[in-house]
């Protein structure tokens, strides 16, 4: 018996040791807690159960490629680390949007409950921690604490429970998202050569692919391994190896992106390569623009597709064509030029130089191709003013413009219309300050006589209400006189830009 008591004291001394307690707690100031207590119960967690559905918050697809490790490489190929995997970033970039496969969407279901599972332990892990340093506290304010404790340790097991019964398949995933190339740090911007396994460098940088190999130089040969890690599914979902010269691996690396061109697509592709003549002809894929000029790559998805060629002054070229997964299909059309007649034009005096869309003609009076949409023409002489005017598919087919001589008269207007505009601005700010003035003085005077006619002096009081009424019309004429000054200097302003406009053709 004597036994068991020391040992209860000796525990006794342990704990307090372990949990001191202040038997003498100070008074807590107005407006806040108690010690051992939290304040607000509500404000350090939610003491309700959180029973809402995991989300995916992602909104982009996101690739990422590393600089590639290296080992033993001469001074001559130690740029190859970083200007191979910038090779491989060109083969994939513009892919456009990754498609969510069952698969997939099943393993990001599975992937948020994991992660809201994990954020719940942590949670439990820390309100319990709270929860026992708050046992040993005797003050009356420590059972409210323990209370407010235990009502949100409960609510986070609650929660916890819900998210380890949850269904994956009551959670909603985006099914296509736009892909992204994620810009590193890196040489040419690219991720840095990863220092941790895949899956962790995949979490820490907060991408979903991660493209990364080594290069190794072995008795004279570049030994190569190019791998891409698929985040969701824990695994390398591609994998290369190569030995080979300098020149040799640039070749091979060069079909690399259309090997994980389907993971990053999430679908089967086809590949489309648009060459047309003219060279900024444009491609639309069922009435979708697909490209605007010549493209070396389209992953496009493989069936029948209606295709149309435009081009501005060429007849459009529409017809169907099926694609071939894996495949490769080369558009290189030449577009027909539409025959839209020409135009006459000529100028006084003759010998002027045309420009049509900034693009030099020749010398009036010539014959030049009638535009297919609106163009701008100019003409330009020695010793006289340049002239504008529009080119139409609709304009007339001879054309006749009169040059005017350059006597520096519209200079001079053009002058004249500017210092008209500064005056005008200097009259109008010159007459803002007047009435500021007025009316301040106006209200002080108001005030005086307020004063004056509480302390009973009539006769200060009544000079003071007529120095107030004499400064507050100068109010109102000061607003009259600086609108009219406003109004004045807009009026110089649009004649001043009116001016400018029509020297300058």
């Amino acid at each position: 018996m004597r036994t068991a008591a020391v040992l209860g004291f000796l525990c006794l001394i342990a704990l307090n040791a372990v949990f001191p307690q202040d038997t003498t707690p100070p008074a807590p100031a107005a407006g806040s807690s108690a010690p051992g207590t939290t304040g607000n119960p509500s404000s350090s967690g939610p003491t309700k159960p959180d029973l809402s559905l995991p989300k995916d918050t992602s909104t982009q697809w996101q690739v990422g490629i590393a600089v590639f490790s290296s080992d033993g490489l001469s001074p001559d190929n130690t740029y190859l680390a970083y200007s191979l995997p910038l090779l491989l970033k060109d083969e994939v970039s513009g892919l456009g949007i990754h498609s969510y496969q069952q698969e997939e969407v099943d393993l990001a279901r599975k992937a948020l409950i994991s992660r809201e599972i994990a954020v719940s332990e942590k949670s439990i892990t820390i309100t319990r921690k709270e929860r026992d340093a708050l046992l040993f506290n005797e003050v009356p304010e420590g059972a409210v604490a323990r209370s407010s404790v235990e009502a949100r340790l409960s609510a986070a097991a609650a929660r916890l429970e819900f998210l380890r019964t949850l269904p994956p398949v009551r959670i909603e995933i985006a099914g296509q998202k736009p892909v992204t190339i994620r810009e590193g740090t890196g040489a040419g911007k690219l991720l840095e050569t990863p220092t941790v396994p895949p899956d962790v460098y995949c979490a820490q940088q907060g991408i979903d692919l991660l493209i990364g190999g080594s290069l190794q130089e072995v008795q004279g040969y570049l030994l190569l391994d190019v791998w891409a890690f698929d985040r969701l599914k824990g695994s390398k979902i591609f994998s290369s190896r190569n030995a080979a010269s300098r020149d040799e691996l640039y070749a091979s690396l060069s079909g690399f992106g259309r090997e994980i061109a389907r993971t990053i697509l999430g679908r089967p592709w086809a590949l489309v390569q648009f060459a047309p003549d003219p060279p900024d002809a444009a491609l639309y894929v069922d009435g979708v623009l697909a490209a605007s000029g010549a493209s070396p790559a389209l992953y496009l998805v493989p069936g029948r597709h209606e295709i149309r060629m435009s081009a501005v002054g060429y007849r459009d070229v529409s017809r169907s064509l099926s694609l071939e997964a894996e495949k490769e299909t080369r558009i290189a059309d030449s577009l027909e030029k539409v025959a839209s007649g020409q135009l006459e034009i000529s100028s006084e005096p003759p010998g002027a130089d045309l420009y049509v869309d900034s693009f030099w003609k020749g010398k009036t009076p010539l014959m030049v191709d009638r535009p297919p949409l609106r163009s701008r023409g100019v003409l330009s002489s020695q010793g006289f003013y340049d002239m504008s005017f529009p080119l139409q598919p609709s304009s007339a087919e001879a054309l006749t413009f009169s040059l005017q001589a350059d006597m520096g008269k519209r200079d001079v207007q053009q002058n004249k219309a500017r210092d008209d505009f500064y005056v005008s601005l200097g009259f109008f700010a010159f007459s803002i300050p007047l009435p500021l003035f007025s009316y301040a003085l106006a209200i002080d005077f108001a005030v005086r006589t307020l004063d004056y006619s509480t302390q009973g002096k009539m006769a200060p009081a009544a000079q003071a209400q007529t120095a107030s009424a004499i400064f507050l019309g100068t109010y109102y004429a000061g607003i009259a006189v600086s609108a009219a000054l406003f109004t004045w200097m807009v009026t110089r302003i649009v004649h001043y830009v009116k001016v400018a406009d029509e020297i300058a053709g």
